[in-house]
């Protein structure tokens, strides 16, 4: 049963990694960064900074997810 429970935490460990590379070339991408764009703002923040913004909170929240399943040990152990 806890090898079943390990693969599955190390599938959703693989699927967060291969959504932060995402979110990552999403926001180096053209669609977040064009040239002289400027609105719509948000908090006087331009277009680019508070997604950028919004894509470090993102990251975080994965981070935080990944090092939960990952466990104390670093590993997929169930044994946390």
């Amino acid at each position: 049963m806890s090898g079943t429970n390990t693969n599955r935490r190390r599938v959703y460990y693989n699927v967060l990694v291969l959504l932060s590379l995402l979110v990552v070339i999403i926001s180096f991408s053209p669609l977040v960064l064009v040239k002289d764009k400027v609105n719509p703002t948000f908090l006087n923040m331009p277009f680019a900074l508070w997604t950028n913004i919004l894509a470090t909170i993102i990251l975080v929240f994965f981070t935080f997810i990944g090092g939960r399943l990952r466990g104390d040990k670093g590993d997929f152990s169930s044994d946390n």
